[in-house]
């Protein structure tokens, strides 16, 4: 009769039971309003991190998408809800449209066991099954040394039916764009030039917030110029730093509201400029909180950058 080592079991059992709460220090799971869907419906998934009692500022990853034929379309990115307020690498979607990258993250820290990342918007097109999976995701820890911390994943299928004739089709976009009648509630404008960003132009940057359908794009008109459609960042036609530009720059979020500010040379002399920028005693913590934020955002995108050059 074979003689067996109890004590090599009793090991091996303790080590099934207790390495997978060792390795996963966070977990990353997906939520949706329903797990069923019928061909041409339109529904959110909501990517979000559980920290495990732990302090993270930052979090980058993949989020593979896909089914048998690629019979789905993925139609954008919701950061409207996202605890992260810095982004180095919004989420974007591969040329094969399978796989969703993002890096972001949030001054601070944060801790909590439902951390909202971003939402993707994802169209049915024909029956089926659509699954989401995590891969490569790692969350770094705010201790000020950038400690990784292994992330658990959890997938997230959503079956897709055949459609009745006489279903109405669910849009919950749609439904999402259609509830919003508020303007974005804040729009912060700073004059900055950087050696990496327009090839070392002179640029406008823009910060807005929108809590319900998120921000669509901005509209610029310099120095009475005609209105151009940009991102959160401008090249100034006037590089000349010791002028400020009169900039009109309205946002709007999703559902079209919009919300307009004017930025122009200070026209008083209690008025002065930091970094090219006019403020007045009343303006001036503003103009700094989003200098830091700035600062924050070059610098975090550069430690990501080296993270990823280290892996590599």
């Amino acid at each position: 009769m074979k003689k067996y080592n109890f004590t090599k079991y009793l090991l091996l059992l303790l080590a099934a039971v207790f390495i997978p709460n060792m390795v996963s220090a966070a977990n990353i799971y997906f939520e949706t309003s329903k797990d069923t869907v019928s061909v041409g419906d339109t529904f959110i998934v909501k990517v979000n991190l559980d920290s495990e009692n732990i302090d993270i500022n930052s979090a980058e990853g993949n989020i593979l998408i896909g089914t048998q034929n690629n019979d789905f379309i993925v139609n954008d990115f919701i950061l409207a809800e996202s605890s992260f307020t810095l982004w180095p690498q919004t989420p974007f979607l591969s040329q094969d449209g399978n796989s969703i990258y993002f890096a972001g993250g949030v001054p601070g820290g944060i801790n909590a066991n439902k951390i909202n990342l971003f939402n993707i918007i994802i169209e049915a097109s024909e029956e089926g099954g659509i699954r989401l999976s995590p891969e490569n995701v790692i969350a770094f820890a705010n201790d000020g040394q950038g400690t990784k911390i292994p992330v658990g994943v959890n997938d997230l299928i959503v079956r897709v039916d055949p459609r009745d004739i006489d279903d109405v089709v669910s849009n919950e976009w749609l439904d999402l764009v259609n509830q919003d009648t508020e303007s974005p509630s804040v729009l912060l404008i700073n004059i900055g030039r950087e050696a990496s960003v327009f090839e070392g132009k002179r640029f406008a940057f823009f910060t807005a917030i929108d809590e319900q359908s998120g921000i669509s794009h901005f509209e610029v008109s310099e120095d009475g110029a005609p209105v151009v459609k940009s991102g959160n960042m401008y090249a100034l036609r006037n590089q000349d730093d010791d002028s400020v530009p009169n900039l009109v720059v309205t946002v709007y979020d999703n559902a079209g509201n919009k919300k307009t500010v004017t930025y122009k040379a200070p026209d008083k002399e209690s008025d002065f400029t930091v970094l090219g920028t006019p403020v007045s005693s009343t303006t001036i913590l503003p103009l700094i909180s989003i200098v830091v934020v700035i600062i924050l955002i070059l610098l975090f995108s550069f430690i990501v950058r080296a993270k990823r050059k280290n892996k590599e």
